[in-house]
């Protein structure tokens, strides 16, 4: 999903001060490992291990 989605997805409005928040959320959301950058600019959800810390 990229970041124009997830924010339309999230109720706020698609013009660039609210997709480039989304964005940079988004980048801190997967250096923490819960979301995977499959492309640039395109994120998923991380799916962990059952039973994982």
């Amino acid at each position: 999903m990229d970041c124009r989605q997830l924010a339309a997805a999230l109720g706020l409005e698609r013009v660039p001060a609210k997709v480039e928040g989304v964005r940079s959320k988004a980048k801190l959301l997967v250096s923490r490992g819960w979301l995977t950058e499959n492309r640039p600019g395109l994120s998923s959800v991380s799916v962990a291990p059952i039973g994982g810390s």
